[in-house]
C-alpha cells in the first residue's frame, strides 16, 4: 500500500518539478517530455534492479496506465483550447503552401517507409501512422495515435510506445541542433529565393502560449471551470466508448479496446470545437495545465514499463524507422519548396512547426533572425497539432489493410 501511495506521489510531483525547473540544461536539449520519459525510466530501472537483487518491489501497472490515460485524455483538449485555429486564415500563401508541402512530404515518406520497412515491424502500421501525427503536429499526436491503434491486449504496449517516444526524442535532439546551426547556410543555397515582406495577410492575435513561466502561473475560477469542461469532455468520450462496447455485445475483457480509442478521438474533436469559443480559448493557464498532464502521462507510462521487456525491445528498428521519416520528410519538403519557390526561412520554420510543434518555433526564428515568422510558425504548429491525429489515424487504418 505504501509503495502505491509513493508511486502516485511520484507520478504527479516529478512532472511538476520538470516544468518548475524547465531551464535545466538537459531539459533544453531533450525537452520536458523527454525528461519525463527519462525520469520514468529511471524509476522503472530502479524497480527492475531491486527485484533482481531479491527485494520484492512491484509498481502497480494499473495505477500507471489509468493515470496515463486520464492525464492525456484531459491534457489534449486543454492544449487544443488555445490553438487559435481561426488564425489560419491570416497566413500568407507562401506559408500555407510551405506547410502543406510539409504535410504532403510526411505522408509520402511515412507511407513509402511503411511499405518497404514498417511492414516488417511489430505494429509497424501503428508506428508509421504515429509518425505522421508526430511530424505534422507533435508528440501528443504520437501518443494518441499509438494508444488508439496498438491493441490493448498486447502485453508490451507501454514498452513499445515508450521506445517510440525515446527514438523520436533522440533523433529529434540531434536534428534540432542541425536546424539551429547548419540548416540556414545549407538550405539557402538550394532555396535562393527572396524572403517575403510579410508572412501574414493581417495582424494576428496569436500568442506564444508555449513560452510559459511556471512562477507566473495562477489558478483561477475561470481556469477551474475550463478544466471541468475538459474533464466532462473526457467523461463523455469515455462514455461513448462504453456505449459502443455494449452495443457490440459487451464482450468481457474488451471494454478498454473501445474506451481508449474513442475517448482520445472524442477529446480531440471536442478540444478543437472548444478552441472556437472565445472564453475557453482565452482562459489563461490551460496550456500550462495541459502540458503538465502530458508530462504526467509520459512519466506514468515510462515508470510502469517492464524493464526486462524494454531491454529486449526493437529499439534499433524504431530508431531507423523514425530517422528515415524525419530526414526523408525534410528532404522531400525542401524539394517541394524549390518547385513552389518558397524561401529558406519559411521552409525551415514551417518544417519546425510540424516536426516539433509550436514550442520550438521561437528559438528557430530567433536563430534565423526573422521574427516575422514566429507567429506564422505558431499558427502552423497549432494547425498540425489539431489535424495530425486524424491524418495519422486515417493513414493508419489504410496501413492496417496491408496498403
Amino acid at each position: 500500500m505504501l509503495q502505491h501511495i509513493l508511486q502516485l506521489i511520484l507520478i504527479f510531483v516529478i512532472p511538476y518539478l520538470i516544468i518548475r525547473f524547465k531551464e535545466f540544461k538537459l531539459t533544453k536539449i531533450f525537452g520536458t517530455i523527454g525528461m519525463a520519459y527519462f525520469f520514468g525510466l529511471i524509476v522503472a530501472a530502479i524497480v527492475f534492479l531491486l527485484n533482481k537483487l531479491g527485494v520484492g518491489l512491484d509498481l502497480d501497472t494499473d495505477i500507471g496506465q489509468i493515470s496515463s490515460y486520464a492525464a492525456i485524455a484531459i491534457g489534449i483538449p486543454l492544449l487544443l483550447f488555445g490553438s487559435n485555429l481561426h488564425e489560419a486564415k491570416k497566413l500568407s500563401k507562401p506559408v500555407l503552401k510551405s506547410f502543406l508541402a510539409l504535410i504532403v512530404a510526411v505522408v509520402f515518406v511515412s507511407t513509402i517507409t511503411f511499405i518497404f520497412f514498417g511492414k516488417t515491424l511489430l505494429f509497424g502500421d501503428a508506428l508509421s501512422a504515429s509518425a505522421i501525427g508526430l511530424y505534422t503536429g507533435g508528440t501528443p499526436n504520437l501518443n494518441a495515435i499509438a494508444n488508439i491503434l496498438i491493441d490493448n491486449s498486447f502485453a508490451g504496449k507501454a514498452e513499445l510506445i515508450t521506445l517510440a517516444n525515446l527514438s523520436d526524442i533522440i533523433i529529434g535532439a540531434f536534428f534540432y541542433v542541425f536546424l539551429l546551426i547548419l540548416a540556414k547556410p545549407l538550405i539557402s543555397k538550394f532555396l535562393p529565393f527572396d524572403k517575403e515582406t510579410d508572412y501574414l495577410k493581417e495582424d494576428s492575435e496569436m500568442k506564444n502560449t508555449e513560452n510559459f513561466n511556471f512562477k507566473d502561473f495562477k489558478s483561477s475560477r475561470r481556469l477551474f471551470r475550463t478544466f471541468l469542461v475538459a474533464f466532462i469532455m473526457t467523461l463523455l468520450s469515455a462514455g461513448i466508448g462504453v456505449l459502443v462496447w455494449i452495443l457490440t455485445g459487451a464482450i468481457e475483457g474488451r471494454m478498454m479496446d473501445f474506451i481508449v480509442p474513442l475517448m482520445l478521438i472524442g477529446v480531440t474533436v471536442f478540444g478543437i470545437i472548444g478552441s472556437f469559443n472565445k472564453k475557453i480559448r482565452e482562459t489563461e493557464g490551460t496550456n500550462v495545465l495541459g502540458h503538465y498532464l502530458i508530462l504526467v502521462f509520459s512519466f506514468a507510462l515510462a515508470s510502469s514499463v517492464d524493464f526486462s521487456e524494454l531491454i529486449g525491445g526493437n529499439f534499433g528498428d524504431l530508431m531507423l524507422l523514425y530517422g528515415i521519416i524525419t530526414i526523408g520528410s525534410f528532404i522531400v519538403h525542401m524539394i517541394l519548396a524549390r518547385f513552389l519557390k518558397i524561401d529558406s526561412d519559411c521552409m525551415i520554420v514551417t518544417a519546425t512547426a510540424g516536426i516539433y510543434g509550436p514550442a520550438f518555433v521561437p528559438a528557430i526564428t530567433k536563430q534565423l533572425k526573422n521574427d516575422s515568422l514566429t507567429v506564422p510558425g505558431l499558427i502552423c504548429g497549432s494547425i498540425g497539432y489539431a489535424i495530425g491525429t486524424f491524418l495519422g489515424l486515417g493513414l493508419g487504418f489504410l496501413f492496417s489493410l496491408g496498403m
